[in-house]
């Protein structure tokens, strides 16, 4: 049995823990959110485009796997584990806790259920609007336009312009494919 973990691994967790740390010690106000926390994103290796939102309290795992596109809004006390990648798209909204989880494990034996640890991918399509405590699991892609409901747990890809809803998630009904975007304010 290893107790330690290897020294790569290490780093890794290291490099995250700074990051949070110094993300999470501005306030949340206007002035951080908007452009203190995004900068500092930034210098420490975050792909985000313009525009972007970052509310305090939020937890990133493995952040430089992490893509986010511009005009994008990450509300407060999201978890995002990128250890398998995850791209955020433009004009996206994240509503409070939102997680975006791309770990799993494999179905081990009956006499240990967790088998080996597996990540994939999540995409989050262009003008998506996930809602409070949504949780997105590994290898998910959400389509383009899309809204998924408060509360949701999406476990598999959905198709771009559709209400999403449910535990296990699944498209409730199709959206007007019009231009506009979600009020951020509503999320």
């Amino acid at each position: 049995m290893s107790i330690g973990k290897p020294l790569s691994e290490m780093a890794l967790t290291l490099d995250d823990s700074v990051f949070n740390f110094v993300i999470n010690l501005l306030p949340d106000d206007y002035l951080s959110n908007a452009h203190l926390r995004p900068l500092l994103a930034r210098l420490f290796g975050l792909k985000c485009g313009r525009n972007v939102q970052i509310r305090n309290n939020i937890y990133f795992e493995c952040f430089r796997r992490l893509e986010v596109g511009s005009n994008v809004f990450l509300n407060r006390q999201a978890y995002l584990d990128a250890v398998g990648g995850i791209r955020i798209g433009d004009n996206v909204r994240l509503g409070p806790q939102v997680m975006l989880v791309t770990g799993s494990h494999e179905t081990g034996s009956s006499t240990m259920r967790t088998g080996n640890l597996i990540h994939k991918p999540i995409i989050i399509g262009e003008g998506c609007w996930l809602g409070a405590r949504v949780l997105i699991g590994p290898g998910v892609t959400i389509g383009k336009g899309s809204i998924v409901s408060a509360g949701s747990v999406v476990q598999r890809s959905m198709p771009a312009d559709f209400l999403i809803a449910g535990n296990p998630a699944r498209p409730i009904s199709p959206l007007d494919r019009g231009n506009s975007l979600p009020d951020p304010g509503a999320v």
